[in-house]
């Protein structure tokens, strides 16, 4: 089984970098993951996600919640989430590139989406220090969804 672990976001951004942080606190991971910082893309998404059995996408989402809870959503979820996630009439979002992937039929069978609830999107870098906090304990979720069950 190959699985992809991708970063969406933008680090100039605040906490919108937080995927990119934690893909950089991931420690050696098994040569069937392979590990990619997509930055902030738009319909094309559906392109990076072929070829892979599995997805674990890494974003901060607007939740509602504390910054630094994060959760573990499917793609269905993600679409009552925040305009970032669903994307605007100018740029699409994860939801939106999700969903023209279902609709081709490019999707990899499972996809896990680690939404971490930001403090700030804004126009400084750096991740605040609740969201920062939260980086080895969203390592962890990573390496425990990559163990095999059974």
């Amino acid at each position: 089984m190959t699985t992809l672990i991708l970063a969406l976001g933008n680090p100039l951004r605040g906490d919108d970098g937080i995927g990119a942080a934690v893909l950089e606190a991931l420690p050696n991971l098994p040569p069937d993951v392979t590990v990619l910082d997509g930055g902030t893309p738009g319909l094309d998404l559906v392109l990076r996600l072929q070829g892979h059995d599995r997805v674990i996408i890494l974003d901060a989402a607007d939740m509602g919640e504390p910054p630094g809870v994060w959760r573990c959503l499917t793609p269905e979820s993600v679409r009552g989430l925040d305009p970032q996630l669903r994307g605007n009439l100018h740029a699409a979002g994860l939801a939106e590139a999700l969903t023209l992937g279902e609709a081709l039929g490019l999707l990899p069978p499972e996809i896990l989406i680690l939404g971490i609830q930001p403090a700030a999107i804004d126009w400084s870098p750096g991740l605040s220090p609740e969201v920062a906090r939260v980086i080895p304990e969203v390592c962890e979720a990573v390496l425990r969804l990559l163990r095999p069950t059974g």
